[in-house]
């Protein structure tokens, strides 16, 4: 069983956000949106969707637990959030 220090780091709205710099596993994400909007979790900057979000068109908030052992992002772990979105990353 692989164990890890689960860390956080928060990505703001309407901003590309490098969570952590290098290779991590990303373990949840709490997502909180005003109206609508979308977050998505890449491995390295502009690199490849890992994880994306759509949030419906009413304000809301969103755990999403990733099971197993996380997403794996071996460059790093970048968040892209829209205007109306914020997220917090967790990772390890």
């Amino acid at each position: 069983m692989m164990q890890t220090d689960v860390k956080s780091a928060a990505a703001a709205a309407n901003a590309t956000t490098t969570i952590f710099g290098s290779r991590a596993r990303i373990k949840g994400v709490s997502i909180s949106y005003s109206t609508g909007g979308t977050v998505v979790l890449n491995d390295g900057t502009g690199g490849t969707a890992r994880l994306s979000f759509t949030a419906p068109a009413a304000a809301g908030s969103i755990y999403i637990a990733v099971p197993g052992e996380g997403i794996l992002c071996e460059t790093n772990i970048s968040a892209v959030c829209s205007a109306t979105t914020t997220a917090v990353v967790f990772y390890g």
